[in-house]
């Protein structure tokens, strides 16, 4: 068998097609397997998963053909190296828990996981485990192991910042735009600016455990409670009883001081000059507390009292307490839970807190209540009130005149009006996945149809748009406000998250950060009750694997303020910007300031970016094509020793088959075929076929073919892969029971033979 890579000048025809354009196959290089597909190796599916009387009945019929005592001299070297992959393939398949860790992860994932710093190793968390994962079900496994590796990775990338913090500095470049009072002409030029405001926030988190003083240790609960629901417990969530967060600022003005001094010249001539000084932080506003959330489910129990109203309530809640210190002592409790006062309906969730900000002597605590319910796909309603200062009556005052309010009381801790609002909230879609339609099905209109809709809903579903709209109301007016989101562009969202690829689902491993990145745009805009505008965009991009920067601009009070902004894993650098006063700002110099940093970007982002990108891609394709290319005549060199090991078990398999009149494999081709209802590209017009008949019919048991569906199908025995990264299919000329079948499937699609549809005569 030949490829057309060994062909003279195949060289320069796979360099005029990377130079013509293989960027839409760069897609296809992210999914190359790079490591051994076990189930296409045995020849089974995934899904359903095998039985493990399937994997043995495949592994003692690889054995049969593989094994290196069993073969002459010349080709033992060859048996030994397949029969070590289908041992390999075996060990791990016939393990359930290897098994998991495989389907989950891959072989890679096998392979650390019981190494020697994997979960299962010898100093792997397996060893601590109080309940042995030896005892563990199958499915007790899974839940253990996804948790577990959820706690590295958090782990992981909380040891890379371990506390939060903000830094804003605020300048004042207000000479950048100015207005004309008279026409109202709208002048840009070179500000002169300075740096006015700076605030520092900081906070960390550190855990609080308590001894048990409601309830028995962990092993006294275990013991009294059958093995399936200790192990059941085992998998809960082990978070400390108490964690705390420390939060800390500052914010004030710089300050930039000068002092005058008398400069004497030699001519006896003097001069008073203003000598300006370093500047100084002007501290307006200091703050300091903490935050307590108690883990209620670890802290009660669930026996004797503790089964009893209200506990189980507290149980199921989620507790907030928030203390400050500085610049006035504070309380705020809040707890939230959820309702379902009727039966099918969606729960009303519920957060009500209460805020002491003074003495109890002075004033009753202030109430805020938050209610949000489910009303529809996506659709969140939402209620708050907030119940602002509460006074004493002015009876209890005048019966007992040590309460109320002081003078000073009102300066420092200000007074807050109550406000109520109501909205809605529409969530973005989650990305649904994709179906996949073979890329040279001949024609087939409907399949078109279908791959156009479902490319349409998918730039749906990447937009991600999200709105929000409310209406507020307070006792000096009201107003309504909408905020409205989506991505722009195609590629990498800004507002994923930092990183979860594992969760209690499985392992979704992160994108690759070599696509384009889209842009998160924000719009929002308050209508107050005296008919007042404000309004700000902003433009959010990833520009690293952990880091987004954000550029905003919005009108309202203080003038036009644009807002540069740089944030990673919780440590954050904003810049806002005052480019034009509050008295000459208007929406026009607002827009023309959201207008022309956002043709800027446009112009870089398409004009260098995004060309420089492809052309990184397009030469990554070329790179992989030219590995992938020296290896097609190893790897074709073992799929002929594959063949030649299997071709006797084979002809007596098939003569058997023949004997029963049952399915006969005649004749099977495999590889690259150039599509008949499009021009196919340059270097890629000749087809590159390897005859696959002795490895398919080698899957033929039982008078049937089955090749699950997403199976890779050139890591099959005997199989390989003559056009890496050009779509494959698979041709199969069988009888069965004296008839002649054709069948033509693409590299993922499933085939099961035999099958009426698959005559060729009557």
């Amino acid at each position: 068998m030949s490829s057309p890579f060994d062909h003279p000048g195949s060289a320069a025809q796979f360099g005029a097609a990377t130079d013509d354009g293989l960027d839409g196959d760069y897609s296809m290089m992210a999914d190359y397997p790079e490591a051994l597909d076990y189930y296409a190796l045995l020849g089974l599916s995934s899904d359903p998963p095998p039985k493990d009387t399937d994997i043995r009945s495949a592994y003692r019929s690889l054995t049969l053909s593989f094994h290196p005592d069993k073969q002459p001299p010349h080709l033992r070297e060859a048996a030994q190296q397949h029969f070590t992959r289908i041992q390999e393939a075996y060990d791990v398949l016939i393990d359930p828990k290897k098994r998991i860790v495989y389907d989950l992860a891959g072989v890679e994932a096998v392979q650390q996981e019981w190494g020697q710093h994997g979960a299962m190793g010898p100093r792997g968390d397996a060893q601590s485990k109080q309940l042995g994962v030896k005892a563990m079900s199958p499915d007790d496994f899974r839940k253990w192991f996804l948790k577990t590796m959820k706690k590295r990775e958090r782990k992981a990338v909380e040891s890379l910042v371990s506390s939060r913090g903000t830094i804003t500095l605020g300048v004042n470049a207000s000479s950048t735009i100015s207005v004309d009072e008279e026409d109202g002409d709208v002048t840009f030029q070179i500000p002169s600016a300075k740096l006015s405001t700076y605030a520092v926030n900081y906070s960390f988190r550190t855990p609080l455990p308590l001894p048990a003083f409601s309830h028995g240790t962990k092993e006294e609960d275990e013991a009294e409670k059958p093995d399936s629901e200790a192990a059941s417990d085992d998998l809960d969530d082990d978070s400390d009883p108490i964690e705390m967060t420390i939060n800390m600022g500052i914010a004030g003005k710089l300050a930039r001081p000068g002092q005058k001094l008398q400069v004497e010249y030699e001519d006896e001539s003097t001069e008073e000059q203003l000598v300006p000084l370093p500047h100084v932080l002007v501290a307006q506003n200091i703050s300091l507390g903490a935050t307590v959330t108690p883990n209620m489910r670890g802290l009660i129990g669930t026996k004797g009292i503790w089964s009893r109203q209200p506990f189980p309530f507290f149980r199921d809640s989620t507790v907030h307490v928030e203390a400050g210190v500085f610049p006035i002592p504070s309380l705020k409790t809040t707890i939230g839970h959820a309702f379902q006062p009727i039966s099918g309906i969606k729960p009303i969730s519920v957060s009500a807190s209460s805020t002491i900000t003074r003495s109890l002597w002075e004033s009753l605590p202030s109430f805020d209540v938050q209610a949000t319910k489910q009303v529809a796909q996506r659709k969140i309603a939402f209620l708050t009130w907030s119940s602002g200062l509460m006074e004493w009556p002015g009876l209890l005052q005048e019966t007992f005149p040590s309460l109320g309010m002081s003078l000073g009381s009102y300066y420092n801790t200000g007074v807050s009006d109550s406000t109520f609002q109501i909205g809605l909230i529409s969530q973005p879609k989650q990305p649904s996945r994709m179906v996949e339609l073979d890329e040279d099905n001949d024609g087939d209109g409907d399949d078109d149809e279908l791959r156009e809709q479902l490319e349409k809903q998918q730039e749906i579903d990447r937009a991600a748009e999200f709105w929000q709209t409310y209406l507020t109301a307070t006792p000096a007016g009201g107003g309504i406000g909408l905020t409205y989101s989506r991505n722009l562009f195609s590629g990498k969202p800004a507002d994923d998250p930092v990183r979860s690829e594992w969760s209690g689902e499985g392992y979704f491993p992160m994108a690759k950060m070599e696509e384009p990145r889209a842009v998160r745009l924000e719009v929002t805009t308050i209508v107050s009750a005296d008919a007042s505008i404000s309004w700000g965009i902003k433009g959010t991009r990833r520009v690293g694997e952990y880091t987004k920067m954000s550029l905003g601009v919005g009108f309202a009070q203080n003038g036009v303020v644009a807002t540069v902004s740089w944030n990673r894993l919780g440590q954050g650098i904003k810049l806002p910007i005052v480019i034009c006063p509050a008295d000459q700002a208007n929406h026009d110099a607002a827009a023309l300031a959201a207008v022309f940093p956002w043709i800027a970007y446009c112009a870089v982002e398409f004009g260098y970016v995004r060309p420089r990108d492809r052309k990184r891609r397009r030469q990554a394709v070329a790179r992989r094509h030219k590995e992938l290319k020296k290896l097609i005549p190893k790897k074709r060199e073992e799929s002929e020793q594959a063949i030649e090991l299997m071709s006797d078990q084979v002809q007596r398999r098939q003569a058997r088959e023949e004997a029963q009149d049952g399915l006969i494999i005649k004749k099977a081709e495999y590889g690259y075929i150039p599509p008949k209802n499009k021009k196919p590209k340059n270097g890629f017009t000749e087809p590159r076929i390897i005859d696959v008949t002795v490895p398919v019919a080698a899957l033929v048991d039982r008078g049937q073919l089955v090749i699950p569906q997403n199976s890779i199908k050139f890591q099959i025995m005997g199989f390989h892969d003559p056009a890496p990264l050009l779509p494959k299919r698979l041709k199969i000329w069988y009888t069965f029971q004296g008839r002649d079948h054709f069948v033509e499937v693409g590299d993922k699609e499933r085939v099961t033979c035999p099958m009426r549809t698959h005559l060729t005569s009557e």
